[in-house]
């Protein structure tokens, strides 16, 4: 098996930032303990970046392009307005193929089994969800901007790393 690992922002772009947390920092910590994981498990994990910094989304996408990947997988934390809203969702583009969408699914599955709120699963036109070519989901890990999902975030690591390498050493 052989992924892509994306990282969301990085470098001058934080992503969401929340107090000192920055999205950026904590969807790199997360995505490369997984990736660790699934090597040490005999995958192939690829990233799109493996320090904060910046890449342009047509980076992200030409990276995925160049190769042939089994799955891209897009690490995120969301964010909307302090305290308003929490917990966990996968998304795919509207025309995803099933294994995107069957993907999304175990992945939402497993996030809500670790502790997240169950937002769903959901589809949008995510630039690096329209122009990559493997199947691609984007994961949203909880709200930086929620206390409840910060603390499941950081208390409950461990877990979430396990519950997501669960999900991808299944895939075929």
């Amino acid at each position: 098996m052989k992924f892509l690992f994306d990282y969301g922002h990085g470098g001058n772009d934080p992503g969401a930032v929340y107090g000192k947390r920055k999205e950026s920092n904590d969807v790199l910590r997360l995505g490369q303990a997984v990736a660790k994981r699934l090597r040490a498990a005999g995958a192939v994990v690829d990233e799109t970046r493996t320090k904060d910094t910046t890449l342009s989304l047509n980076a992200r996408k030409k990276r995925e392009n160049a190769s042939k990947y089994d799955y891209f997988i897009s690490f995120h934390r969301n964010a909307i307005a302090p305290e308003k809203a929490h917990g966990a969702e996968v998304f795919t583009y509207p025309t995803a193929s099933n294994k995107a969408k069957k993907l999304a699914k175990q992945l939402q599955d497993a996030l809500v089994g670790v502790g997240f709120k169950n937002r769903g699963v959901k589809t949008a036109g995510y630039y690096v969800l329209k122009y990559t070519k493997a199947p691609a989901v984007l994961l949203e890990v909880g709200f930086i901007d929620h206390t409840t999902d910060n603390k499941l975030f950081d208390g409950r690591f461990d877990e979430i790393v396990e519950a997501i390498v669960c999900v991808l050493r299944k895939l075929k």
